[in-house]
């Protein structure tokens, strides 16, 4: 699962095609903003809306734990802020933050996505002066 959808996450070409392949149409994901519908077609939302801010977002796996159906991953994100994301405009500041999401799976696809990333620090980050 990993290298799959770590290699489909970073490479902008691929991604369109076929990121959302991984999940199932049944997706419900917990823990991202709440104005976003908590289906497959919300989480797609807010990840166009993470590429399109973050265009060459990378994410970096540090751990990855298996338990029946449901992995667990550590990582980092990390990448340039070229359009708009939340209240702030491009910024072309580089950032790094930390990451986990636990997935659950059934039939190789992901049915539910929790997440947990340090916004803090993103914000933090990009409202830095140069």
């Amino acid at each position: 699962m990993s290298d799959d959808w770590k290699d489909t996450f970073n490479d902008p070409q691929r991604r369109e095609l076929s990121y959302f392949d991984f999940y199932d149409d049944s997706l419900t994901f917990h823990d991202f903003p709440p104005n976003q519908p908590a289906n497959k077609e919300g989480f797609k939302q807010f990840i166009y809306l993470l590429w399109k801010a973050f265009p060459d977002i990378i994410i970096t796996f540090d751990d990855i734990v298996i338990e029946g159906n449901k992995v667990a991953c550590r990582y980092n994100l990390s990448g340039s802020h070229k359009g708009q994301f939340e209240d702030l405009r491009p910024t072309d500041k580089q950032f790094r933050v930390n990451g986990m999401t636990v997935f659950s799976f059934r039939n190789a696809k992901a049915i539910e996505r929790w997440n947990v990333v340090d916004m803090k620090s993103l914000m933090e980050q990009l409202r830095t002066q140069s």
